[in-house]
């Protein structure tokens, strides 16, 4: 009994200040808030940098540069309508990456050292060695 009567002077505390703010709340004058001016920055209009394409030497490869850096996305779609079963795969036909590299490979060419040279006759005398050893 003690618990409800403590719940019900909380409820009716409640009431009444609430009441108080209401009543000082609606009593006040509305001041209508203005709306902060805006602002609007003008920016030049937008040119995205655009790379040139490098000479290689090679005049269809320097075309195909140049097509490639002078075309937009929207431009290529209207153009090409190329599916992915168009596309191939390195070292399984007319791949045009391979078709216009031009220099030496990177890495090493091992093929031009001396030992190279000995190599075919060293890999004949290692066979008959195993022969021998191994009856073969």
């Amino acid at each position: 009994m003690k618990l409800d009567l403590l719940t019900k002077l909380i409820k009716e505390a409640v009431k009444e200040a609430v009441r108080e703010e209401l009543e000082t709340i609606l009593s006040e004058d509305v001041k209508h808030i203005q709306a902060p001016k805006q602002t609007v920055t003008k920016y030049a209009e937008y040119k995205p940098v655009v790379a040139k394409p490098v000479a290689t030497g090679n005049p269809i490869a320097d075309l195909m540069n140049e097509t490639k850096y002078s075309m937009t996305q929207g431009e290529y779609q209207s153009m090409i309508s190329a599916t992915s079963d168009m596309v191939q795969a390195p070292g399984l036909g007319m791949n045009p990456i391979e078709q216009f590299r031009q220099g030496p490979e990177p890495g090493l060419d091992i093929s031009q050292f001396d030992f190279m040279m000995k190599a075919g006759q060293v890999y004949k005398a290692s066979i008959e060695k195993d022969k021998q050893r191994f009856g073969a």
